[in-house]
């Protein structure tokens, strides 16, 4: 018994880079494989050679097999990531972003808010376009937005403050000044345009 342990041993320490490779390692894990090898170093058979060679191809077919599924998991995994990721990306809204290079109209400002025209045709009553008489000032005054003239007109007829109008058309005040600030540069550069 002893010298069967001592010629295992030997061929163990004879094939020892062979022996810490990897997969050999996992085969010879396997105690029914560590048994078959030991049988095959003490009795060198071709039968019990044979039975090791199978025995650790299917080993090696199992273990290329999970190999195979892990990469196709984990790359799978990684093109799904990019292509959520790419999708996302792709049908984000830039509302703030200026409609023409030169900035002006941006399309937040297009939208149009229904819950507040009603409460906004009260409030006004007389409407600004109704009080131009200059022809190109009612041009460029019909190219604004409707957000920008309920704005001009709460501002010029009806003599409202910034607050108030916020108010009204449930923003910030900042939000109003920006519109309305934008509302006469677009104005301003509409007649310089018609004057050149």
């Amino acid at each position: 018994m002893e010298k069967d342990n001592q010629k295992i041993e030997e061929f163990f320490y004879r094939n020892n880079k062979q022996v810490n490779n990897p997969i050999i390692k996992s085969f010879l894990s396997d105690s029914k494989n560590l048994y078959l090898v030991q049988k095959a170093i003490l009795y060198p058979t071709d039968r019990n050679k044979k039975l090791v060679d199978e025995s650790f191809q299917s080993h090696y077919k199992n273990v290329r097999k999970i190999k195979y599924v892990s990469n196709l998991i984990y790359f799978f995994s990684l093109d799904f990531d990019k292509k959520r990721r790419r999708l996302q990306n792709r049908t984000l809204l830039i509302l703030d972003k200026g409609l023409s290079e030169e900035g002006g109209t941006t399309a937040k400002e297009q939208i149009e808010d229904a819950s507040n025209e009603k409460e906004f045709e009260n409030i006004v009553g007389e409407r600004l376009l109704d009080n131009i008489e200059d022809e190109q000032l009612l041009k460029s005054l019909q190219k604004l937005t409707v957000k920008q003239l309920q704005i001009l007109e709460m501002i010029y007829v009806k003599e409202l403050s910034i607050k108030e109008i916020a108010q009204i058309l449930q923003t910030t005040p900042q939000n109003i000044s920006n519109l309305h600030r934008k509302a006469l540069n677009k104005l301003n550069n509409t007649l310089r345009k018609k004057e050149e």
